[in-house]
């Protein structure tokens, strides 16, 4: 099994889209919030994974669906409620304030090194053994740089 030996330990969101737990680094994360999906305004012609966009504490937030890229069988799928949302810090990503909704935020953790085992795909980072479970630790930039 190959590991991520160029990634140092990392401090992670831990949150489920439909059935499925993933991670990211909780340094792209500005806030964590209940969803407010009934505020989200649609935008005409916008590809269908962007929900849309909200005025949220005063700047405007690109809302995303990430099932589109990570769950892309199951992304026609209704019934999957989405319940949380989690905001990405501008800095960290393209100038542009983004959420994605997702089902549900479990926890804070710190991988290390050994957790990790490397993937060959360009948006997951690696797949985090966390106690019994796999987490796939997946990279933000490179889905939000695709919507």
């Amino acid at each position: 099994m190959e590991r991520c030996e160029s990634m140092p330990s990392h401090h992670v969101l831990t949150f489920t889209l439909g059935g499925e737990q993933y991670c990211i680094d909780i340094e792209y994360v500005a806030e964590v919030v209940s969803s407010l999906r009934e505020d989200v305004t649609s935008i005409p012609d916008s590809p269908p994974h962007v929900e849309g966009k909200l005025d949220f504490r005063g700047e405007t937030t690109r809302i995303i669906d990430p099932r589109a890229s990570l769950l892309p069988e199951e992304y026609e799928a209704n019934g999957i409620r989405q319940d949380r949302m989690i905001v990405f810090d501008t800095e960290m990503m393209t100038g542009e304030r983004s959420g994605w909704m997702v089902t549900d935020v479990v926890r804070i953790v710190t991988i290390d090194l050994e957790s990790v085992e490397a993937v060959n795909k360009e948006m997951i980072n690696g797949i985090v053994a966390l106690g019994d479970e796999q987490v796939v630790w997946i990279n933000p930039e490179t889905i939000l740089a695709k919507t």
